[in-house]
């Protein structure tokens, strides 16, 4: 019978099915004996499938939408089975800062499996390590961004230097349309190039292009992001069926042939003699000196390569598509440019490039660029691990269970926002024009584990975009056509849909 049923099998879809099912079914029953039991556990939005949970509820659209439906039904904190794993969302600020700031010691750590998919690595750098090795790592890569610059008038130098060379790249279209994704990506990525490895790549590079053209798949072309929580599974199917294995291999290749063979390079002409003027010089002689006064240390080349690929992913990505979005919400409100521009002229004029010395006197910009991440908040959802049961209102949250955080749900909460689905970069000012941030306002995270390039990203977001509204006025490809849409694509980060736009110099 059972070579009969071995002969039977022709396909590789087959076979796939088959190994799905069996692998699916075994992590449904490990959750099951786990957390069977639990009668305390946050409710669950409605009743789960055998063997695929709550699934293909997921499935039938994009991660967020899905959540946010299911919110309505089950509330701030419910439960999800997702192949097994037990899940749980939280949403809304108060439960996101209770869990992130009370139960932080028991909530600091990414899913295993999660993280080490995306990375191809577990355990190592900023993106990926857990506790101690966790601590050690961001400690010495935030004190090396500081001695590197960062808050210092060096690195905004640096920044703004960069910034004078895109202007002068959008300049030389002469208001032709243009999808800028790819020059943002080189000029963002060229400030994090200078700081990791001490040199920017010119952007006529071919090679440099290629590797912003991965980065940008890496982006945006994410498979469903749940397919991660079965990623261990699905990478052992002969088939590649839901484009997991493709979008693996972008990534191999964007970090095999560029992060790391410059890694490598970095590192051959590391002398310790010398004092080092990039981060990969600066950890190794950190590193070696930890290592030859035998103090106990979790610094070595793994967790090395691991946070210059952190560093160059998260640092281009998310400054980059953030940039996007405001050009993309600027066509649709162009009064709001025009202000932005009024206000520039004022305080800087044209005569110079804006610094980030002026940057106090621009508080509408900075309104402009907070509403831009409240509204499309680029990292609208972030997973962690629990590491210890606790209580939260009133449900238990087990150990080994992993909680999806809703980020969303308090940069759209209606009780804090008003009309939060427009974009009003005034709600970020008082009455008498003054900045005001409220606690809600939280698109880099919060707690222990939050964005450590907040300041770095803030800072090239001011010196891009200000530079960008004084010289240009962004205007659409076609005046006739209806305006590109505010809908995004939500893969690693929420990216808005390819547009073209003119960017057409003020006449001044």
């Amino acid at each position: 019978m059972l070579s009969f049923l071995l002969s039977a099998v022709t396909s590789p879809w087959t076979l796939a099915a088959g190994a799905l099912s069996l692998l699916v079914c075994y992590a449904w029953m490990k959750t099951r004996l786990k957390h069977g039991s639990s009668s305390n556990i946050p409710p669950f939005p409605a009743p789960a499938a055998p063997f695929l949970g709550h699934t293909l509820l997921l499935l039938k659209s994009d991660l967020l939408g899905s959540i946010t439906r299911m919110r309505g039904k089950a509330g701030n904190v419910f439960s999800l089975n997702l192949l097994g794993q037990h899940l749980i969302v939280v949403s809304g600020y108060a439960p996101m800062r209770e869990v992130l700031t009370r139960h932080a010691d028991k909530t600091q750590d990414r899913p295993v499996d999660l993280s080490s998919q995306i990375l191809g690595e577990e355990d190592h750098g900023l993106m990926s390590s857990r506790g101690d090795n966790w601590k050690e790592q961001r400690a010495t890569a935030l004190s090396i961004l500081r001695e590197l610059g960062l808050g210092k008038n060096v690195l905004a130098t640096k920044t703004e230097e960069e910034v004078a060379i895109y202007i002068e790249r959008l300049s030389s279209l002469q208001g032709k349309a243009t999808d800028f994704r790819p020059l943002i990506s080189a000029a963002v990525s060229n400030i994090i190039c200078s700081i990791v490895f001490g040199h920017r790549f010119d952007y006529g590079d071919e090679y440099f292009n290629r590797i912003m053209e991965n980065l940008n798949k890496f982006g945006a072309k994410l498979p469903h992001p749940l397919i991660f929580y079965a990623a261990t599974y699905i990478k052992k199917l002969p088939a590649d069926i839901f484009g997991l294995k493709e979008w693996l291999a972008c990534i191999d290749e964007l970090y095999t042939n560029f992060i790391c063979l410059q890694t490598n390079k970095i590192k051959e002409s590391y002398s310790p003699d010398t004092d080092p003027h990039n981060f990969i010089h600066a950890y190794l002689k950190l590193m070696r000196q930890k290592q030859e006064s035998g103090t106990p240390t979790y610094l070595d080349e793994p967790n090395l390569v691991s946070n210059v690929k952190s560093i160059f992913g998260a640092g281009t990505e998310t400054t980059g598509t953030t940039i996007n979005w405001c050009v993309l919400y600027c066509l649709h409100h162009p009064a709001i440019q025009d202000k932005v521009f009024q206000e520039i002229d004022s305080h800087v004029g044209t005569a110079r490039s804006p610094r980030m010395s002026d940057m106090a006197q621009l508080p509408f910009l900075t309104a402009v660029i907070r509403e831009t991440l409240r509204i499309r908040g680029v990292l609208p959802i972030m997973a962690r691990e629990v590491t210890r049961s606790f209580q939260l209102q009133g449900y238990l949250i087990p150990e080994g269970s992993q909680i999806i955080f809703n980020l969303k749900s308090a940069l759209m909460d209606p009780d804090t926002w008003e009309n939060p689905d427009e974009f009003l970069p005034e709600r970020f000012l008082d009455s008498d024009g003054r900045l005001v941030k409220p606690s809600e306002f939280i698109p880099f995270a919060i707690g222990r584990r939050v964005c450590p390039g907040e300041s770095m990203a803030l800072m090239e977001l001011h010196l891009f975009l200000a530079s960008m509204f004084q010289r240009f006025r962004f205007e659409p490809e076609d005046s006739s056509a209806e305006l590109p849409s505010l809908t995004g694509i939500f893969g690693v980060t929420l990216s808005p849909r390819p547009y073209k736009v003119r960017f057409v110099t003020r006449a001044v």
